[in-house]
């Protein structure tokens, strides 16, 4: 791939924490779906993915941690792609504001689902990671834009190409069956575009505290203090031996002058 698929991850530390423990969260739950789905093979799908009815709301946050077993090799290669983009972000969101902006946005999608599905008089069901997948790498795209990725492997496309397929991708999946539930999806891509290029007031994106960093550089400010304390100490000691012996040679010039 082009350097700039790794634009995002100069930089900064090279463990995207956050991202790494959304990812096993997402293998983990899958798993798990599986171990039971002999006993109880819909007890993670009635607790994880998102039904519009809302009888149980906390699946706004919780549907992409379910997927069906007829999906495997997809939902392996989506947790890939999550892992890449998301990474990536975290390198300006660092951990607590990847882990907000991740959940964000698969609330906001969830939502404007379920208002589409309400206004249009539609059922379905949010099951899978594919949307806010979609709204990851969207936001990847929008940090860099004269960038070029190659598309499963072997397709050059530029990331503004790559932005428009996401959008594209939700309006066709999810208004696969009813296109204008399709069109109400995607809403939310305008909220990510209007956060990521900061034009949301007191929402700067980026803008999450490092305290470690600010640790860190507090450090490195007292240990510069302490080495520029003793650099003037020592030149002070060196101007005075420095006086100390003009005073002592002046006192020898005087002393052969009598002498003579």
């Amino acid at each position: 791939m082009r350097k700039s698929w790794n634009a995002g991850r100069s930089g900064g530390s090279d463990r995207p924490v956050a991202t790494t423990a959304i990812v096993a969260a997402l293998v983990a739950s899958f798993l798990i779906a599986f171990l039971i789905s002999s006993s109880r093979p819909l007890l993670m799908a009635e607790l994880l993915a998102f039904d519009p009815k809302l009888d149980k709301p906390w699946t706004l946050l919780t549907y992409p941690f379910y997927r069906d077993f007829a999906s495997v090799l997809w939902f392996a290669f989506g947790c890939w792609i999550v892992y890449q983009f998301l990474s990536g972000i975290e390198r300006s969101l660092r951990e607590w504001g990847t882990a907000a902006f991740f959940f964000a946005v698969t609330f906001l999608g969830g939502l404007f689902y379920f208002l589409g599905t309400l206004i249009f008089g539609v059922s379905g069901i949010l099951p899978s990671l594919n949307l806010p997948m979609y709204f990851v790498v969207f936001a990847w795209c929008l940090l860099h834009q004269q960038g070029q990725i190659m598309l499963f492997f072997c397709i050059p496309c530029p990331t503004r190409v790559l932005m428009w397929l996401c959008v594209a991708a939700v309006v066709i999946e999810y208004g696969w069956s009813n296109p204008p539930v399709g069109f109400v999806t995607v809403l939310p891509f305008a909220l990510v575009w209007l956060y990521v290029t900061n034009r949301i007031p007191f929402m700067r994106f980026g803008a999450v505290p490092d305290l470690t960093s600010k640790k860190q550089e507090k450090k490195r400010d007292q240990g510069f203090d302490r080495f520029m304390g003793d650099v003037k100490r020592r030149e002070q000691e060196r101007a005075e031996k420095e006086r100390l012996r003009k005073l002592f040679e002046s006192s020898l010039d005087d002393e052969d002058k009598k002498d003579g």
